[in-house]
């Protein structure tokens, strides 16, 4: 039986008490890493001095746990129109990272939201061309930005959540420079439905070797998704066996942490049916 390291598997972190509480409870329960979310507040980095960022950094350390974040995704559009809005939207993405550079993070996952559409009175929304070129240069400028302001000590990875034709247009240009990757959210690449979304897979299809993170999580038909894994219709073992021999982390979007729990004894399972072990090993 092959095997693949438990550090390759982390859970995201939204209700946990605080940031060494999550530490604790991965390392208890066989977690290799941590996601805390940069939408909740108790997580904003103008909370945590350089002092209590040194000491969390040494902390993860101590127990064997990394730390991955997901960058804040409310509203903040790095393709936005507005010049003095998007100064805002980037300011805060860095400094975000650099909260994540100093408590030694791997990864930093973020949305891209869609321009504004126009609709048609009894037709689907259009974007005009000119809208069309404005949001791609903003886009290009402002993902490039970021990916320099990271240093190449933080990967930063584009989610496929909300990823718009245009957004994937901008990174089919500029993936190739090695500056960006992707976070591929299995559910989000699917309909409600479960059935795959053909153009966002075949996207991440095409650039699978930049995909770094992965996230799993379950949906009910009809219901929210960051359920339980597997109490849905999509099938996780077939991109199990795609992105496992990738070097690629599993985080378990699920909340609260406790399904999260639940859910890497299923994974195990997933697994060890495809012939894969979890290991503890580095």
């Amino acid at each position: 039986m092959r095997k693949i390291s438990g550090k390759r598997f982390g859970y995201h972190v939204v209700y946990d008490i605080d940031i060494y509480d999550a530490i604790e409870f991965a390392s208890t329960h066989g977690f290799g890493y941590i996601v805390p979310d940069l939408m909740i507040p108790r997580f904003f980095p103008e909370r945590f001095s350089q002092q209590e960022r040194t000491r969390i950094r040494e902390f993860a350390a101590s127990k064997s746990v990394s730390i991955s974040f997901h960058g804040p995704s409310d509203y903040l559009n790095l393709g936005s129109l507005y010049p003095e809005v998007r100064k805002a939207v980037l300011d805060r993405m860095k400094l975000c990272l650099d909260f994540a550079r100093d408590v030694g993070a791997e990864r930093f996952t973020i949305h891209i939201d869609p321009p504004f559409d126009f609709v048609f009175a009894g037709r689907k929304g259009t974007y005009l061309k000119d809208h069309w070129t404005m949001y791609n240069d903003a886009l290009k400028q402002s993902l490039l930005e970021l990916a320099e302001h990271s240093q190449g000590n933080i990967l930063v990875c584009v989610e496929n959540d909300r990823l718009s034709r245009m957004a994937m247009e901008v990174l089919e240009e500029l993936l190739p420079m090695g500056k960006l990757f992707l976070t591929w959210d299995i559910p989000k690449s699917h309909t409600n439905e479960g059935k795959p979304i053909v153009e966002v897979e075949n996207f991440l299809m095409r650039h699978l070797e930049k995909v770094k993170e992965c996230h799993l999580h379950g949906q009910k038909p009809g219901k929210y998704s960051h359920d339980i894994i597997g109490v849905g219709k999509i099938d996780f073992s077939h991109y199990l066996k795609i992105l496992v021999p990738q070097d690629v982390h599993f985080t378990l979007e699920i909340r609260p942490r406790e399904n999260a729990l639940k859910s890497l004894k299923i994974l195990k399972e997933m697994l060890r049916r495809l012939g894969w072990k979890i290991s503890a090993s580095t």
